[in-house]
């Protein structure tokens, strides 16, 4: 008797137990947030974890706490169980399942996972930040399709802000509800796209604003170049020049993580025939100094989504761009060459008024 293939598990994927915790995946809780009858959101990380981020309207119930407290769980509800990264979401997800709950899930990969695919403007922070650890957060602004950054040190309570947008509100929510000091505000080259938020910051928080020594910037700043360290807290940024996108384009990097403004996007690079790009820079920019990463190191680019024919993705890897992305799949230098000088756009309208705006304030 043959045995219908479309009917077995994946070979990847362990089935479901009995009894085993039911999960949803990030996607998946986002689409029930927005249906007629959302879950309820319980939070089982420690209290320390708790101001690093959250799910908003969440219940807060550390895991050990959990049997003492588990009344204040509705049972007419769905609900889903989240900590960081899952694990100990699973154990809070079983025990409600094993106590009378019957419509509970765990959310599978944790808020990190979360913040990665569905929304980045919930902060992320590696394993052991109850005790020390860089959080780091995304501003993704939907209709420029612009990135702006925030990395900080929770203990020293001390943080940068990234190419920041001229609206700068959420950074200013998000510091005063952490209690954190902006000790710098970085801009990865002058932006031609939207106008940037340095100077608005800077009068609002009195950090110090740093740029390439190359900026032609006429506005008060401090200078970076090649080696140059920034620092917050314990932690620091570190700095590669790489122009090409623009002459003043800097790379900046924490532990694994590289923000790489224009230089390298999701499956692209920044444009180089407008202002003072040059596609022969951006080449050893990325070949000489990107790609020397580990595949691992994970990537933040500048821009995301359809407004700039790129993916709705926030972030990647040196190792997945450098397998799929079409500008450094070229092949050679000649072709590359080719490719960043044939078959662009024109010149955007507001291209000369924003770029100057951006240098002179």
């Amino acid at each position: 008797m043959s045995t219908d293939s479309t009917l077995l598990p994946h070979p990847f994927v362990r089935p479901l137990r009995e009894g085993g915790v039911s999960l949803i995946s990030s996607r998946g809780l986002a689409a029930a947030l927005q249906g007629e009858d959302p879950p309820e959101l319980l939070d089982v990380r420690p209290s320390t974890e708790r101001p690093l981020a959250r799910l908003p309207g969440s219940l807060h119930i550390p895991l050990p706490e959990l049997p003492k407290r588990s009344g204040e769980v509705p049972k007419n509800r769905t609900v889903v169980v989240y900590c960081q990264f899952g694990n100990e979401a699973r154990r809070g997800a079983e025990f409600l399942s094993q106590n009378g709950w019957t419509r509970v899930a765990a959310l599978e990969g944790g808020i990190d996972e979360y913040s990665r695919i569905v929304d980045p403007t919930v902060p992320r922070y590696p394993a052991g930040a109850r005790d020390r650890g860089l959080v780091f957060q995304q501003f993704p602004r939907l209709n420029s399709g612009c990135l702006a950054y925030l990395v900080g040190d929770p203990v020293n309570r001390q943080a940068v802000i990234i190419d920041p947008g001229r609206e700068i509100d959420p950074y200013l929510e998000d510091l005063g509800q952490l209690g954190w000091r902006l000790v710098a505000i970085v801009e990865t080259h002058t932006h031609a796209d939207h106008l940037a938020g340095h100077s608005a910051l800077h009068l609002r928080t009195d950090a110090p604003i740093f740029v390439s020594k190359r900026s032609p910037a006429s506005y008060p700043h401090r200078e970076l170049e090649e080696g140059s360290t920034l620092g917050f807290g314990s932690e620091e940024l570190t700095v590669l020049e790489t122009p090409g996108h623009t002459r003043d384009h800097l790379t900046l990097g924490v532990r694994d993580k590289i923000f790489t403004g224009d230089t390298l996007l999701l499956g692209s690079c920044g444009r180089t025939d407008l202002g003072d790009g040059s596609p022969d820079l951006l080449w050893e920019s990325l070949h000489d100094k990107i790609l020397k990463f580990p595949d691992e190191t994970e990537v933040f680019p500048a821009h995301f989504g359809p407004r700039h024919a790129l993916p709705d993705r926030y972030s990647s890897s040196v190792g997945f761009e450098r397998a799929t992305n079409e500008a450094l799949t070229q092949g050679s230098r000649e072709a590359f060459l080719r490719y960043m000088t044939e078959g662009w756009p024109p010149k955007p309208v507001d291209f000369d008024r924003i770029v100057r705006e951006n240098l002179e304030s």
